[in-house]
Order: C-alpha cells, then sequence, then structure tokens
C-alpha cells in the first residue's frame, strides 16, 4: 500500500519515477489514504520518452552482457542464490533490488513490431529470440560496440566464458523481469500484461485489465462530450483519480518526479550467469509454439440460444479437437474459481469425464446420426455444467488431496500408496491444460503448457465469437488448432441457428408467405427463451438477466382498418427466437427492462 513509483525495463536497462504521493502525505489514519497522481498523461509522455532516449545510447552488445531480467526466468533455487550473490556484492545493487521490489508494477518497452497475431501473443508470453555477432573489425580492446550480422550458419561461436561477448541477444526475452506483475507495449503500441500464476489468479489480472481498458474509454468520450455539456459531463468516472501534479505545485513538500536510473555491479560471475540463463531461456522459447484461434461464426450468444453453457461447449470443442487428430482421450484440466470462500483462489475441474469420452466416440464415428451426435454433446455438456458447479461449491476434491499431499511430504508423514497410484499420476499429467478468462477488454488469453507433452489453451468467449490461445513444446499447435475450427464448424451446423430479426410487410393484405430469390420467408415467428448458464471463470450469464416478454397480437388499428406488421424488434442477446407459430397475423414486439 505504500508504494508509490513504477519500474521501467527499457533495453535491458532499468529505471523508476514517482507516479503518487507518499503514503504519508494523504490520509491521516491507516488505511484512510487517498491516492494522489503526481504525474499527469502528458508528464508520463515526457518520462517515458526521456528514458527511451536515454536507452538508447548504450548499445545492445553491452546491456545483453547485463540482462539481469534473465536471471528470473532460471528456477528459484538458482535465481535466489544469482539474487544472494548480487546484493552482497554492492550496496548499490541491494538498494536497486529494493526499488524494483517495491515497485507499483513494471512497465516492459519492448523494441519490437509484431508482424502478426501470434508473433504478438507469442512476445507476451515469453518474448521474442534473436541472436546477433559482432564481427572481429568491429571490436577494440574495449569490447563490443555494435551489432552486426546474424549468428544464425556462423560456425564461430564462443568455445569460453571470456568470449561470450561474441554474439548476444537482440530478442525481447531478457527484456523481463518475472518477479512483478509487467504491463508490456510493443513498438505498435500492442499492450499486454504477464504475470506469475503462484501470486495471482487470471481474474484478478483481468479485473486489472478491464480497469484500465474502461478507464480509457470513459476518458475519450468524457472528452468528446465536454464541448456538448457545458454544465457537468453526464458520462461518470470509471475511477476516481485525483491528480495534483508535483510539477506544479507552489507550496508544501515538493516530490521530484524525475525518471532514475538504476545502475548495477556485475561482477564477471554474475556475467556467466547471465550468459548461461540466457542460453536456456533460448532453448525454452525457441521450444515454444504458440497459435491463435479467431472463431467467428458463432459465440455466447448462438450456444445460450441452444441451452447450453457456453464454457461447457468449448471445453468439448477442445477435447473433440484433440480427439479427432490423435484418436486418444487425454487428462484435461481448467480451473474453476472458488472466490466466493475467504481466500478462495480455484478448484480443479476435470473435463475429460465418460459423458465427454461417449461424445468423442459418437461423435468421430462415421455411421453415427446428427441426432446421435448433438445428443451427446449436449449430455457432455450438461454434466460438464454441473461437475463445474460442484467445484464452485466447494466439492471439487483435486485441491484437498493435493494439499493432503504437501502437509504428508512437509511433516515427513509416510505416504498413502494412493499418491503413487495409476490413477492419481494420469490425473495430475495435465496435457490439455486450459483456462477461460476474458471479456470485451482483451483480445487475447493464453498461458504455456504444464507438461512437455501437453497444450496450454487460454480461450475467451465474447458474444459472437471465440478466441483461443494454445501453446506447445515442439507440437502441431496450429494442426490442433485447425481441428478444433473443423470442430466448431460441425457444431455450428448442427446447432438451430438463431433468427433475430424477420421481414414484415406494412400492408397487411400482403401474402405472409412470399418467395424473394428462391428463399421463402415466414413473418409468424414466435418466441422461446432460453436459461442463463453461468462461465465460472470469465463472465457468467445468470438466469435472473433474461426478463420475460410479452408478445401480443394486435386485432385492429386506430381508424378500424386491418392492422400494419410490427415486425421482430432485435433480440437481446442472452435470448433466441426458436419456434414458428402458425395463426399469428402480426409481429410480435419485444422489451426488454436495461
Amino acid at each position: 500500500m505504500e508504494s508509490d513509483h513504477v519500474a521501467v525495463l527499457y533495453r535491458n536497462q532499468f529505471y523508476y519515477f514517482r507516479a503518487l504521493w507518499p503514503g504519508e502525505e494523504e490520509g491521516d489514519a491507516e488505511g484512510d489514504r487517498e491516492a494522489m497522481l503526481a504525474v499527469s498523461e502528458g508528464d508520463i509522455e515526457e518520462i517515458l520518452q526521456s528514458i527511451a532516449n536515454d536507452g538508447m545510447k548504450m548499445d545492445l552488445a553491452e546491456t545483453a552482457k547485463g540482462a539481469l531480467g534473465v536471471l528470473t526466468t532460471l528456477p528459484r533455487n538458482q535465481w535466489a542464490q544469482a539474487r544472494y550473490q548480487l546484493v552482497n556484492s554492492s550496496a548499490d545493487n541491494k538498494s536497486a533490488l529494493e526499488v524494483i521490489d517495491a515497485a507499483l508494477f513494471v512497465l516492459i518497452l519492448d523494441d519490437y513490431y509484431p508482424e502478426n497475431i501470434h508473433d504478438a501473443a507469442a512476445n507476451m508470453l515469453h518474448g521474442t529470440h534473436a541472436m546477433k555477432e559482432i564481427n572481429e573489425d568491429e571490436k577494440n580492446d574495449d569490447g563490443p560496440r555494435s551489432p552486426n550480422s546474424s549468428i544464425h550458419g556462423s560456425n564461430n561461436l564462443p568455445t569460453h566464458a571470456t568470449e561470450l561477448t561474441r554474439h548476444y541477444q537482440t530478442g525481447t526475452c531478457c527484456n523481463r523481469w518475472y518477479d512483478k506483475l509487467q504491463i508490456i507495449v510493443c513498438s505498435d503500441a500492442s499492450a499486454g500484461i504477464n504475470f506469475e500464476h503462484s501470486a495471482i489468479d487470471g481474474h484478478t489480472a483481468l479485473r486489472f485489465a478491464s480497469d484500465i481498458f474502461a478507464s480509457t474509454v470513459v476518458t475519450f468520450a468524457k472528452s468528446i462530450t465536454k464541448s456538448i455539456y457545458t454544465k457537468g459531463c453526464p458520462i461518470p468516472n470509471m475511477i476516481n483519480a485525483n491528480v495534483l501534479r508535483a510539477a506544479t505545485r507552489p507550496n508544501g513538500k515538493s516530490l521530484d518526479t524525475n525518471p532514475k536510473k538504476l545502475e548495477f555491479d556485475i561482477v564477471e560471475q554474475l556475467k556467466d550467469r547471465i550468459f548461461y540463463a540466457e542460453s536456456s531461456l533460448g532453448d525454452a522459447v525457441n521450444a515454444d509454439d504458440t497459435h491463435i484461434l479467431e472463431f467467428d461464426k458463432f459465440g455466447k450468444n448462438f450456444i445460450v440460444g441452444n441451452k447450453m453453457s457456453p464454457d461447457a461447449l468449448v471445453q468439448m470443442s477442445i477435447i473433440l479437437g484433440y480427439y479427432r487428430l490423435y484418436g486418444e482421450i487425454v487428462c484435461a484440466y481448467e480451473p474453476v474459481l472458488t472466490k466466493k470462500y475467504f481466500h478462495g483462489r480455484t478448484e480443479a475441474m476435470r473435463s475429460t469425464t465418460m459423458k465427454s469420452v461417449e461424445l468423442c466416440k459418437v461423435w468421430m464415428n462415421r455411421l453415427s446420426t446428427k441426432d446421435e451426435k448433438l445428443n451427446a454433446l449436449r449430455e457432455s455438456a450438461k454434466n460438464h455444467s454441473k461437475l463445474c458447479r460442484e467445484a464452485s461449491e466447494g466439492m471439487g476434491v483435486d485441491r484437498h488431496l493435493y494439499a493432503l499431499k504437501c502437509i504428508a511430504e512437509k511433516k515427513g508423514l509416510p505416504m498413502p500408496d494412493f499418491f503413487q497410484s495409476e490413477a492419481w499420476t494420469a490425473l495430475n499429467h495435465t496435457v490439455l491444460s486450459t483456462s477461460n478468462c476474458g471479456n470485451p477488454a482483451l483480445r487475447l488469453f493464453g498461458f504455456g503448457p504444464v507438461v512437455p507433452d501437453g497444450f496450454g489453451v487460454g480461450y475467451i468467449i465474447k458474444d459472437s465469437r471465440i478466441q483461443y490461445s494454445i501453446s506447445s513444446k515442439h507440437r502441431q499447435t496450429k494442426r490442433f488448432a485447425h481441428a478444433i475450427h473443423q470442430t466448431l464448424n460441425e457444431i455450428r451446423d448442427f446447432l438451430e441457428p438463431l433468427k433475430s430479426q424477420s421481414l414484415g410487410y406494412h400492408n397487411a393484405t400482403s401474402n405472409p408467405i412470399k418467395k424473394s430469390n428462391g428463399v421463402s420467408m415466414n413473418a409468424n415467428v414466435g418466441l422461446e427463451f432460453s436459461e442463463g448458464y453461468d462461465d465460472f471463470y470469465g463472465d457468467s450469464i445468470n438466469s435472473a438477466d433474461v426478463k420475460p416478454v410479452t408478445a401480443t397480437k394486435r386485432t385492429s388499428s386506430r381508424d378500424g382498418s386491418k392492422p400494419s406488421f410490427v415486425g421482430l424488434a432485435k433480440v437481446a442477446g442472452r435470448s433466441s427466437i426458436r419456434s414458428l407459430r402458425d395463426g399469428d397475423s402480426v409481429g410480435t414486439q419485444i422489451s426488454e427492462k436495461k
């Protein structure tokens, strides 16, 4: 709560600046502090520009040798050893690390233009990997000065740690600090959030991103309307953040908001650690394959309109896609929020059930009928929703059993045979690690696989589209995404399309059934509403949100003539038009309390 500054990482160099007034400045009682912004949007722009100007002064060949951020990618015990060495080698190092540790977050500025959405997702997940080499004629007694050609294809690799500067990392993978929540901004202004999962869950990061996005939209809207409304603005602030600029405060205690550079004294042994950490990270980055599937044929509205849970259907599409590609049933995992409980985080939901196994066999059986496939899909989705609901109510088993196992290990107790059983081993080898987390503030959400032969599948279910971010290590990620895409197309063909609008006729004497370009159009459409279904991790749809609609028939108009056709108003996203009714001579007007 006392943090008042932001750390910035640019081209492997660390900076920070004060963003809020110190905690003791505002509020008398503990917890009564109101955050006062010491910098405005214009101030931040100037601060970041000055950081960029300074960061460009040093060659990447030099900064790569001291890219401390790469040490945070090491296994925790190895990073702890390197950090101990860093802190004890210099008092300045200890002070600089304390500044980073106490920062609100780390803002990452990347000199990188993603060529496509797949590259953008990979950069937010782990950064890019690109090696450069320095020619002998570009070196002097003081060491390398500027980058030249790519190292790929060269046989002049270093043979000793003293020659490690002959080639260096120019990618963004070292421009990271995984011990803190990171906001990553690329040169094309695309932005993402990277966080370490042991500290927070995806839902927490989603709230953070949503507030930023919503505040940006509201600020933009207020800037448009301020010239229209002379007295105040009808658009309320998303976040009430009072700006008390340090640069313009005439009296009282001043606050220096100028950016400061953090200098580290890196001994030669630490430089070797950095190099070896970068080499190991390079293996991990090159082993990762990330592919994005943005399916735009249907989304939440279509699924709910067919009386199924959106989350359950997406889960079935992932399992079906894997079975379609490999013909195997594997363990699948989905986290379910338990935040209704004090300190609750998540429970594990296992999507691979007997119902989903039956679905895979029926769906991929060439002799199965459409009805048989659709019934199997509905049954598996219904069962999935039931198990998710039980997990959210604290009736899961995974977290409880794992806690018992950890307690036994910590206390040195005999381990029950169950924890060495084939069932427990299979359950904890999660080939399909999945998670649903998103809303309109995010375009993508993703993570890496949790086992070497697995897939990490993050997805966002929107009103009319579904976005998948799929990662694996040296597996056929793009082909797996294609299998999911093929499965979704088949599901769309089997389910009943939403009829949200229907063409009517102004003259009631006109034939209500008329062919246009060979297509028959029927104006007599009735309504049937679907119930709500929870998503359990992302956005949720509650049945209480769907209001009853009264359909009224008009028998005459005011002048006594036959009524004109009103037509169907656009149906709300959580409703569906499903059945046709004979005998209706007029349309139905739909109203819903917002």
